[in-house]
């Protein structure tokens, strides 16, 4: 799929698909937390270990950087990987703490590159989880990929790597900055409601006709 290709697609699936900014009114610190606990998960089961967090302590950081580890890993645990993710996640709690007194919102107000940095700076924090942070929170311009975006992003041959910071560029030079912050969960859906890893839906796909995918499969006559 050329470039043109794409931005036509992406025209096309811009209307197609209602989404909604998850955390929309939560605590940026919170937002952090679910991206960090989301990873290899679910977005169903995220959501629910996050409730039950919620309904044991605050997900403040002062809270939580003093919470009895034991407590947070049989709270996270339906979403894999406790004992990995809570040991970041408190570390992250501590130097949010140390660094901002306890309040990410002072991140919000920075321009966009240096509030990149600042919480790439904090334990753990790679780009996507910046990315989607600032994506989510701040409604900055950035591009987050997941792996639906990456498979697109692959699949119609907009670039030859996996490697994320080369999609995330691809896609900023063909999506409008203003369309980024909707646009990269209207991609997601699409990946994850037709575009499938496995067996994608082409015979119920709104961007047929413009998809050249090597796994495209034609339709029924």
């Amino acid at each position: 799929m050329d470039d043109a290709a794409f931005r036509r697609t992406f025209d096309v699936l811009w209307p197609r698909f209602r989404v909604t900014n998850w955390a929309e009114g939560m605590d940026p610190f919170e937002v952090l937390v679910s991206i960090v606990v989301s990873q290899n998960s679910t977005d169903a089961v995220t959501e629910r270990v996050m409730r039950g967090l919620a309904a044991k302590l605050p997900v403040r950081p002062p809270t939580i950087a003093k919470a009895r580890p034991s407590l947070l890993v049989r709270t996270l645990r339906p979403a894999g990987l406790a004992q990995q993710k809570v040991p970041r996640i408190q570390a992250l709690a501590r130097e949010i703490v140390r660094q901002y007194g306890g309040d990410l919102t002072k991140l919000v107000a920075l321009p966009t590159e240096d509030a990149r940095r600042a919480l790439m700076d904090l334990p753990g924090v790679g780009p996507k989880t910046a990315d989607v942070w600032l994506s989510l929170v701040a409604g900055r311009e950035t591009m987050p990929v997941d792996t639906h975006i990456a498979r697109l992003a692959q699949r119609w041959k907009l670039v030859r790597t996996a490697r994320y910071d080369a999609i995330t560029a691809k896609l900023q030079e063909l999506i409008p900055p203003e369309r980024r912050p909707r646009g990269h969960l209207v991609l997601i859906q699409f990946g994850r409601e037709i575009c499938q890893a496995r067996r994608p839906r082409c015979e119920v796909c709104p961007v047929f006709d413009l998809c050249d995918a090597d796994v495209k499969r034609p339709r029924a006559a």
